[in-house]
């Protein structure tokens, strides 16, 4: 899945719990919902806004760790290969 069609899903998710929320709480004229209720809405959404950003800060850092081992094994790599060239 590419990241466009990723940020669609969340946004779809995202509309369709607004929609029930509203449908739920603001049709009937007079009725709110309870607090707890809204509050438990923005903790879902700001939980799973803090997921995403987490997740894609540790992907990062996961890619730049890979990265750097990979330079160290194949510096290792170039430096056995010298050494061998050299003692033959």
């Amino acid at each position: 899945m590419t990241t466009r069609s990723k940020r669609f899903i969340g946004a779809l998710v995202v509309a369709f719990i607004l929609l029930v929320t509203w449908q739920r709480f603001f049709e009937t004229p007079g009725a709110q919902p309870p607090i707890w209720v809204v509050l438990a809405v923005f903790g879902i959404i700001f939980s799973g806004y803090m997921w995403r950003v987490t997740s894609k800060k540790e992907k990062e850092e996961e890619e730049r760790w890979i990265e750097q081992e990979g330079r160290i094994y194949i510096r290792r790599m170039e430096k056995e290969k010298e050494r061998r060239r050299l003692s033959s």
